[in-house]
């Protein structure tokens, strides 16, 4: 390439490699509120209630500060990114929080030893906006990632501090996307670990395949992948019903999005529209979206290793039954007992106290730990008048570990009143006759 050519690029704001990109200054304050409201216009397209707060026809440049157009040997690609300090206060949570623990509890999040003694500092979170939920023809117009930095304050040379970089690669038009793609993986080098929030089954599937559409080599499947999704399902579903990360930011994080943002069932149109016509109202709420996406993804970490690596007995007794029932699955018997322990001694709802105890007499009852499980099993017996499984274990009890057959008759009879099952009547009539039997002959 020419001098004179790199000067003119230059000059347009084009420059090479993203290593070569300005730094950012910090931002000290939560990006502003804005007195939109998005909606949707009569003709499906989009629009806000108060539209004079931000020009219909500005440029990208205009209304992302910062944006630059990067060359890349594959073509150019729109790059943003802007710096965060640790200390910065996303909802109830600080971004510093996530580097308080260790990595190496994601290894019992996801069952990938790859994560030992890894740093989070070296960890990509990622999250995709697109042209489509399915299809060949889909497409990431937009790749959002965040990672963690260490750099040089200018005024102490002999000390480093972190900072968090949110970076936005965004596609003017699809032509764009091989340099996007290279940018990535540029970036995916240098790092040893992908987390996402439901990445597994669509951001990373969706990439790579791109990355093969446009013939390229891409390593982001087989990333260690500590996908965010499936933790927050299990530590808090019970407790909280949804959790889509837009929930989770109100009833976990306590964050509540700016008018700025736009809802993202309405982002592929606004991104079509964009292209149509070149109006990048719009697409600036995008961008927020993913950037809030970005910092939530970093705060949600934080509250699932918290959670996971240091439970506390004054957490809400669900979420300590979602944990000690995860624990046991995974093998984690002691940890898993010590935590369904802590809560069945919680405020649980009736139902729920009933299956926290029987968790714990089941986990017992596999470790020939009967007889600690048989108070357990009462304390349901003793309280439920629907469920009659814990009547059913305190028969076969008394049955065939004990030898009191008229206990064992006794918790039949009491299972046989309370049951209106057909089926279960059948079975306990059944097993009702045969203790009568054994009875007459001992």
């Amino acid at each position: 390439m020419s001098d004179d050519l790199q000067d003119k690029l230059r000059r347009l704001g084009v420059v090479k490699g993203t290593r070569h990109l300005k730094v950012p200054p910090l931002r000290k304050e939560k990006p502003p509120v804005d007195s939109g409201q998005w909606t949707m216009d009569s003709d499906g397209s989009g629009g806000d209630n108060h539209s004079s707060f931000m020009p219909h026809h500005s440029s990208l440049e205009q209304l992302l500060p910062g944006l630059e157009l990067v060359e890349t040997p594959e073509g150019e690609c729109y790059i943003l990114d802007k710096v965060y300090p640790l200390s910065y206060p996303h909802g109830q949570d600080k971004l510093a929080d996530l580097l308080a623990f260790s990595p190496t509890t994601a290894v019992a999040i996801t069952n990938d030893s790859r994560f030992q003694d890894l740093d989070f500092h070296d960890f990509l979170f990622l999250d995709t906006e697109t042209t489509g939920l399915a299809g060949a023809g889909a497409i990431a117009f937009m790749v959002g990632v965040a990672f963690f930095e260490k750099r040089t304050p200018n005024s102490d040379l002999n000390s480093q501090t972190s900072v968090l970089v949110v970076r936005q690669y965004f596609l003017r038009d699809h032509g764009d996307e091989p340099a996007m793609l290279y940018l990535l993986e540029e970036l995916l080098a240098d790092k040893t670990a992908l987390v996402t929030f439901n990445g597994r089954s669509f951001d990373v599937p969706l990439l790579d395949g791109r990355y093969l559409m446009n013939r390229m080599v891409g390593q982001i499947s087989d990333m260690p992948h500590l996908d965010l999704l499936m933790p927050s399902r299990r530590l808090w579903r019970n407790r909280l019903g949804s959790c889509a990360l837009g929930s989770l930011e109100q009833t976990l994080l306590g964050l509540r999005r700016t008018q700025q943002d736009i809802p993202g069932m309405f982002i592929p149109r606004v991104y079509h529209q964009f292209l149509q016509t070149g109006n990048a109202h719009d697409i600036a709420r995008v961008f927020y979206h993913n950037e809030i996406d970005m910092l939530s993804m970093v705060t949600l970490a934080a509250r699932i290793m918290r959670q996971v690596s240091q439970p506390d007995p004054s957490d809400p007794p669900l979420d300590l039954y979602s944990l000690g029932r995860w624990q046991i699955a995974n093998g984690q018997t002691d940890e898993g007992e010590r935590i369904l322990r802590w809560a069945v001694g919680g405020d649980l709802s009736l139902d729920d106290y009933h299956r926290a105890l029987y968790e714990l007499a089941l986990l017992l009852k596999r470790q020939e730990r009967r007889e600690e499980a048989v108070p357990l099993w009462q304390q349901i017996a003793a309280t439920s008048f629907e469920s009659v499984d814990a009547h059913i274990e305190l028969a076969k009890h008394y049955e065939w570990q004990i030898g009191e057959l008229a206990t064992a008759v006794a918790w039949t009879e009491q299972a046989l009143k309370l049951t209106r099952n057909p089926l279960l009547q059948d079975e306990l009539n059944h097993r009702l006759n045969r203790l009568r039997r054994k009875l007459d002959d001992a």
